[in-house]
């Protein structure tokens, strides 16, 4: 197990830093230093905060002079107690039986999988690095030259743009070197001490200790009964620290077994949010128990749908029942269906072939339909009915659609301003970060009708054949009226700045466009409360929008991406690269366009929206 001795070297490398307040770590970007692990070179410095005069040590990107990558060559050649370097050991966990490994293999490994998710690392990326490298097309795996030639190639996307960052002296960087040595240090020489009262707790005639010997040591006898070690680990972790057939334990052996030990108990940041998130995630499950047992009394009491000539997204929003489907009971409250059945233009029978047509929702036995079910079953009905009319004009058919555009766009503007009236009354965050699940599927219903209408002209630009929208439709001041992103939920914002006596004001997005740039500038508000300072965050960066195959569809996309670059905030200017706060505006899907409304959709959740309105 790490000594207490661990800690007190961080305080001492803090002092050596000349940092008197222990380590300070914004909400974004979300970088931890509580647990240390092998090959971690990351560097504390000292930086000031904007509310106080204080120093404070915070985690920026370590400087060029004293970085090690979890890639770098430093690192590569570092062998581990095995011989093998960590790469190799990476290498042998994760390949076949003939030490070669897969495309699919190498995105299992976390940290790749990891960038993969965030946007950090592109499909296409691995896919040139993984050409390069690939001796044999037909087989198409690698072996470890290779797969060490990958680490190298993704290390080389994310070196650090020298000569920005603030430098470390070599004397700081060998007074924190010999700190970290001492600790290290001591570490061994109290294992060492603990291993000789094992084995003096013997007959003291042997150098080594047996399986029963180390069951019976203290800090085991407390991990087992506090249920924090099961046997079952143990005796993995004793045959794991040991070659086959080894029935004893020398010290060498016991220092490893501990080094293994250790790394069973690394917790970081994220597994702490990961917790919280999953509390969280408790409360409100048992707050939607008590909501859906509201729901079913409401339910009994629903009234009949009588407006007519509903777009089939909106009135299926209105039928559909808590869990958005639509079944027998549902159907009998749509009250102009309801009225052919009873004037005989439609007959029970002819419904029920319609509805049996209709593929059902997955999981439903055949009783449900999802939206999409339900507006084919819609126009079908619809097409029962359909009069030909060779001498109408196409004006009236125009008029018509022109009117559908603006009932769509009144209706989500006005349940967007809705939303935030509500919000404001209940003291929720602005822009939808607050609302409940029922607001955000109504959102996402009269979305999704208003995409697939003509006078998109997303839509419009792939009818005629291009796809691609042009840039130039982007250019502009725009506010957010409506997030749905996860993200921003939980950093209550974009920069992740706001909390405690401030809350998140709103946000803008400058786009800029000329023959030779294209600039992007967002400017968040933070409003102070309760005596908090009110202040601004503009996040500058680069953008391009691209044509993309889409992941959900295989069609193409207009694809919307952003590379931050600077963050600021009163006096500070922070690099951007690693301020996962902002990684949801990095790549998106551009939905939704007219003259002055714009809707964007995550890159890999479509559910994700982003609802834009020209200033």
């Amino acid at each position: 197990m790490v000594s207490p001795s661990l800690s007190a070297t961080l305080v001492a490398i803090a002092t050596i830093l000349n940092c008197s307040d222990g380590f300070v770590t914004p909400k974004s970007p979300s970088i931890n230093i509580g647990s240390t692990t092998a090959g971690s070179n990351t560097l504390p410095q000292s930086c000031n905060n904007i509310f106080s005069s204080t120093p404070k040590l915070c985690l920026l990107t370590p400087p060029p002079t004293t970085t090690t990558s979890l890639y770098s060559t430093q690192q590569e050649a570092t062998t581990t107690d095995g011989g093998e370097t960590p790469l190799q050991t990476i290498f042998s966990t994760y390949s076949d039986d003939n030490n070669l490994m897969s495309k699919d293999q190498l995105k299992r490994i976390p940290s790749i999988s990891e960038m993969l998710a965030e946007g950090d690392l592109l499909s296409s990326e691995l896919d040139d690095m993984w050409d390069a490298v690939v001796s044999n097309k037909s087989d198409d795996k690698i072996d470890v030259d290779g797969f060490v030639q990958v680490y190298k190639d993704i290390d080389d996307l994310f070196e650090d743009e020298g000569g920005e960052e603030e430098e470390v002296d070599d004397a700081t960087l060998a007074a924190v070197s010999a700190a970290l040595a001492a600790a290290s240090g001591a570490d061994e020489t109290e294992l060492a001490q603990a291993f000789d009262t094992l084995k003096d707790g013997g007959d003291g005639s042997s150098n080594t200790i047996s399986f029963t010997q180390l069951r019976q040591w203290e800090e085991i006898t407390s991990l087992v009964s506090e249920g924090m070690l099961g046997e079952d680990e143990f005796k993995s972790l004793w045959e794991s620290s040991g070659d086959d057939g080894d029935d004893d334990m020398d010290l060498e052996r016991f220092l490893k077994f501990n080094n293994a030990l250790d790394d069973l108990f690394v917790f970081d940041e994220d597994e702490e949010v990961d917790d919280e998130i999953s509390s969280d995630m408790v409360e409100e499950d048992e707050e939607e128990t008590e909501e859906e047992e509201e729901v079913e009394v409401q339910q009994q009491q629903l009234p009949m749908i009588t407006e007519t000539d509903l777009p089939p997204a909106v009135l299926f929003s209105q039928l559909a029942n808590e869990n958005y489907l639509v079944g027998e009971a549902e159907l009998k409250r749509w009250g102009e269906l309801q009225d052919m059945i009873s004037q005989g233009d439609l007959s029970q029978e002819e419904l029920d072939v319609l509805v049996g047509r209709v593929e059902k929702a997955p999981g439903t036995d055949g009783m449900y339909v999802n939206e999409e079910g339900f507006c084919k079953l819609a126009e079908a009905i619809d097409d029962l009915f359909e009069d030909v009319d060779d001498e109408a004009s196409d004006e009236p058919e125009q008029q018509q659609q022109d009117e559908d555009f603006r009932e769509l766009k009144v209706e989500l503007l006005e349940l967007l301003e809705d939303i935030d009236k509500i919000g404001e009354e209940e003291g929720r965050l602005l822009c939808g970060l607050d609302c409940n699940e029922l607001e955000q599927e109504r959102v996402l219903e009269v979305v999704g009708e208003i995409e697939r209408e003509t006078y998109n002209k997303v839509v419009a630009a792939s009818n005629t054949g291009g796809g691609a929208v042009s840039k130039d439709e982007l250019l502009g001041e725009w506010e957010l009226l409506y997030s749905s992103s996860s993200t921003m939920k939980y950093n209550e914002g974009l920069s992740g700045l706001a909390g405690g006596l401030t809350r998140f004001g709103g946000l803008k997005q400058k786009i800029i466009g000329t023959k030779y740039l294209s600039d992007v500038e967002y400017t968040e508000q933070v409003v102070g409360k309760l005596g908090g300072k009110s202040y601004e965050v503009k996040i500058t960066g680069d953008w391009e929008m691209k044509t993309e195959l889409s992941l959900f569809t295989g069609k193409p996309a207009n694809v919307m991406s952003v590379t931050p670059d600077n963050v600021v905030y009163g006096p500070r200017r922070d690099k951007a690269d690693h301020w996962k706060s902002l990684g949801p505006m990095n790549m998106l899907l551009l939905s939704y366009i007219d003259e002055d409304l714009r809707i964007m959709r995550g890159n890999t959740s479509t559910d994700t929206l982003f609802i834009w309105k020209r200033c």
